[in-house]
């Protein structure tokens, strides 16, 4: 083999190499990108709390299901009620939750550090304007029900 051909060859080589760390880079942002955008998901998911729920029930059964829009209009009051219901055994059993997230946070600091007690009293507070949302979302939600309902004749 000639010098010439020696020198072609392994420049064709890390022709070669560049091209393999390149696509390997392009592979591995993917990978992180992709980690991240479904971490953004879930979180967007857990800060809409109750309000995206519905939205969301749909969405997952339009695609398992493959409902047509027919059939999306005619599922859409019954999750609606189920939603209604749903929310008012929320409503129901909340407090109950409050005193068991509040008991717990409190047995749990003596066993962490003060920076750990920080992050925990942080946690529980986005926890907490969670549930606020979703309490607001609920008032909003029975609000319109009551508008939407018509008045019985025995109510004033």
């Amino acid at each position: 083999m000639t010098e010439v051909q020696t020198l072609a060859s392994t420049k064709q080589g890390r022709i070669w190499t560049a091209v393999a760390v390149v696509f390997l880079c392009g592979l591995l942002v993917g990978i992180v990108a992709t980690k991240a955008y479904d971490d953004y998901q879930q979180q967007q998911k857990w800060e809409k709390g109750l309000a995206g729920l519905k939205p969301r029930v749909m969405n997952h059964l339009t695609r398992e299901l493959h409902l047509s829009a027919e059939q999306q209009r005619a599922i859409e009051p019954i999750l609606t009620q189920a939603e209604r219901e749903l929310l008012h055994l929320r409503i129901a059993q909340q407090p109950q939750v409050d005193v068991t997230v509040a008991k717990t946070t409190e047995a749990l600091k003596p066993q962490l550090t003060l920076q750990q007690q920080s992050k925990l009293d942080e946690l529980t507070g986005k926890l907490q304007r969670r549930w606020d949302s979703d309490r607001e979302y609920v008032r909003g939600l029975l609000e319109t029900h009551a508008k939407d309902r018509p008045a019985s004749p025995m109510e004033p």
